[in-house]
């Protein structure tokens, strides 16, 4: 009996009591977007999230797979799968891709407007998001094996042996795809898998590449922001700042911006020698990729403040949602949908 009573307080003391996030103070908020509405999904929704025809699409620890809709925040279908949903969906045509982790690894094809399952098929746990390059579907399970599926069958067309990675596989030149494992980069043939190109990781990388000036460029865990050219895997240039920077950059125009775990905002103007410049230094940790909207770059922080800067550096305006905040706002024609860290999603207009 006293177990089964420990075993009861140790459960209740797991329940979410988190109060909701308070409002930013008037003085600091800024010309903040007008709330529209919130909705919640459930637990914690997982990067990256698709928007087609007024559906917001998103995947969940809480092995779901949402669809909402972006005008009323009503949810328009669920479909449960295997396992938690680590790598977010990817949307193509009229599918949801979605794979699991644990307790058990699959990728799924749901229908776009129903939720209803097309296909699955049975893998190790995934451990990154998935990635539609050259026509094929590409799934990195946790055990460091990348498969290439059928986008229409679920079928395996190959598998390789290549590292653990945490980052989506991009494509990579004519017929190719790049992979980034904890310690190598490494370019496969999108028709076989087979690597052509093998290069020591600049660091590890645990976001999104973006394309950018030509290359494609991350940040890594030790401090640095690097390019390179996906072909061959040529390093373009690097730049080091003050902390690992764990989010994904944003492109302006030329311009890219980032911002490192300590929160510090940094710009590369073009120019043949990239340099980072500080054009900002936040009081809190940064927790999620640059977004930009509006010409304006948004960022969220571990205490649930999203916040808009202006690309010098300034501020514009701050809302928050349920700490932490850990996913970018997904930009709109009229405004944003901001993600907080308990399933909550927040329509803004601007």
């Amino acid at each position: 009996m006293s177990l089964a009573l420990l075993l009861g307080g140790v459960n209740a003391a797991c329940v979410n009591i988190r109060p909701p996030p308070a409002p930013v103070a008037a003085n600091v908020a800024g010309n903040a977007p007008t709330p529209v509405w919130t909705a919640r999904t459930g637990r914690r929704l997982t990067s990256p999230l698709e928007v087609r025809d007024s559906t917001i699409y998103g995947g969940s620890v809480d092995r779901k797979v949402y669809a909402v809709d972006v005008r009323t925040g009503d949810l328009r279908w669920s479909t449960r799968l295997s396992g938690m949903v680590f790598g977010g969906v990817l949307l193509a045509g009229d599918t949801v891709y979605a794979a699991t982790s644990r307790p058990e690894g699959r990728v799924y094809a749901l229908g776009r407007v129903s939720g209803k399952q097309i296909w699955r098929v049975s893998t190790n746990p995934i451990g990154a998001p998935l990635a539609l390059v050259d026509g094929v579907l590409v799934a990195q399970t946790q055990r460091g094996e990348v498969l290439g599926l059928d986008p229409t069958t679920g079928r395996v067309r190959w598998r390789r042996r290549a590292g653990v990675a945490r980052v989506a596989a991009m494509p990579a030149g004519a017929g190719g795809l790049l992979v980034a494992t904890t310690d190598s980069l490494l370019r496969l043939a999108s028709v076989d898998g087979k690597i052509t190109h093998r290069a020591a990781s600049p660091g590890t990388i645990v976001s999104a590449w973006v394309p950018f000036a030509g290359g494609l460029v991350a940040g890594t865990t030790d401090s640095q922001v690097v390019s390179i050219e996906p072909t061959a895997l040529h390093r373009n240039w690097a730049v080091r700042v003050d902390a690992p920077v764990l989010g994904s950059p944003a492109v302006l125009g030329d311009t890219l911006f980032f911002a490192s775990r300590t929160g510090t905002v940094y710009r590369i103007d073009p120019g043949p020698d990239p340099m980072a410049r500080q054009i900002a230094a936040l009081d809190w940790p940064v927790t999620t990729p640059l977004t930009v909207v509006n010409r304006t770059i948004l960022l969220g922080g571990a205490d649930g403040t999203i916040r808009a800067l202006r690309t010098d550096g300034s501020d514009v305006w701050r809302v928050r949602v349920w700490r932490p905040v850990e996913l970018g706002p997904v930009p709109l024609p009229d405004g944003l949908v901001a993600i907080g860290g308990n399933g909550d999603l927040h329509r803004y207009r601007q």
